[in-house]
């Protein structure tokens, strides 16, 4: 039995929560990012579905003159915006996880292909029954076929969250925990619904999801910078000072500190937007490089610090090694006006006599040890330092 109440409730308060994020969104779609503009109209998407979802519910069984159409109408609305809204899904964490419309445009056009067939079985469905059928009581009733669009459904929620999954070490993004809390809301609405037949709990389960994106978002954009991928100076400090209340680990704490020589000769030569690219690029070498072994920071314009636990210096020496074979395999295989090159200082945290301040300035005068060589012998040129 069709609990009404309770459903207009469950939507109302996701149609609610949804107009918050909206009203928290300052800057116009139109200048947006991608995924930005992805993730407002899944906002969209969801807000209709809520309110086409009522009204089905509340005309459900109902014989007044036109609900016949007007069900036939709005159930095939439901299964459209629910399939665009799970392929959208797999389009905002691809373009999170890659920032690269090329990529997109070469490769989701075939993804989309199990979404079209949805659409357009739906399209079918408003002059004869194939996912579902509405009888002459105008009770809503679902063919043998419609498993089909619920299962597409899934499949591209958990492609994205696979998607995050597999590519979580390899670019410069932090998505697999808002991945993950985005899907259990979903999940959960799904079996309560199932369960208990008459509830609307998925739609809701879907705005809990949004929510906990754009709370994600939030503190990434506050804890990573926004050029590199990595996390920024303010996120440092506060794991400097997390780890320096802590006992002993029996481990030691470890810095490396990478400067890259000459951001401002690139600059000045190519222009900014180069320069922001060759920051782009050194988030993703730095990535690989270090493969989960360490935490990667942008604490400046031009220098990069990897804080890692180790047990022996080879661990150390082992990390600088492969962003040494990663700058080299950069300069030689990637079609760039500019090379890269890092001057790199290191050193490891004194527990009892060290405070942040200490630490990083025995790595910045190790690491400027090396620059001055390089100054020295001309290979870079000098400069007024900024960090």
């Amino acid at each position: 039995m069709i609990n009404l109440p309770a459903i207009l409730i469950a939507n109302g308060a996701a149609v609610f929560l949804l107009l918050v994020i909206l009203s928290s969104i300052k800057k116009p779609m139109r200048y947006g990012l991608l995924d930005e503009k992805v993730y407002y109209a899944m906002i969209i998407l969801n807000i209709l579905q809520c309110i086409i979802e009522s009204l089905v519910f509340f005309m459900d069984g109902k014989i007044l003159p036109g609900y016949h159409s007007l069900l036939v109408v709005l159930n095939a609305m439901l299964f459209i915006n629910t399939i665009l809204f799970a392929y959208s899904w797999t389009i905002y964490a691809d373009s999170k996880l890659f920032d690269d419309t090329k990529r997109i445009k070469r490769i989701y056009p075939f993804v989309a292909l199990p979404a079209a067939a949805i659409v357009i079985g739906s399209l079918i469905n408003l002059a004869t029954p194939v996912f579902f059928a509405v009888d002459h009581n105008n009770i809503y009733q679902r063919t043998n076929l419609y498993i089909i669009p619920y299962a597409v459904t899934y499949f591209y929620l958990a492609y994205g969250v696979v998607l995050v999954y597999a590519n979580r070490k390899k670019v410069s993004k932090y998505l697999f925990l808002p991945a993950l809390l985005f899907m259990v809301p979903i999940l959960i609405g799904s079996l309560l619904q199932y369960f208990f037949y008459g509830y609307s709990l998925v739609w809701l389960g879907v705005s809990l999801g949004m929510a906990s994106l754009f709370t994600n978002v939030q503190n990434e954009a506050s804890y990573v910078d926004v050029l590199s991928g990595l996390y920024n100076r303010q996120y440092l400090n506060n794991l400097m000072l997390a780890h320096s209340k802590e006992g002993n680990l029996g481990h030691v704490l470890a810095g490396i500190l990478l400067d890259l020589d000459d951001l401002k000769g690139i600059n000045d030569k190519f222009g900014h937007i180069v320069g922001d690219d060759a920051i782009i690029e050194v988030g993703k070498l730095l990535h690989r490089a270090v493969r989960g072994r360490g935490i990667l920071f942008r604490c400046g314009g031009d220098e990069f610090i990897i804080l890692m636990h180790v047990n022996y210096q080879k661990e150390i020496l082992d990390v600088i090694d492969d962003v040494k074979t990663e700058v080299k395999l950069f300069n030689e295989t990637k079609n760039k006006p500019y090379t890269l090159s890092f001057s790199i200082g290191y050193d490891t945290y004194r527990r009892k006599e060290d405070s942040m301040e200490s630490f990083f300035k025995r790595i910045d005068e190790s690491m400027y040890d090396e620059k001055s060589k390089k100054i020295h012998d001309n290979i870079i040129p000098e400069r007024r330092r900024i960090c």
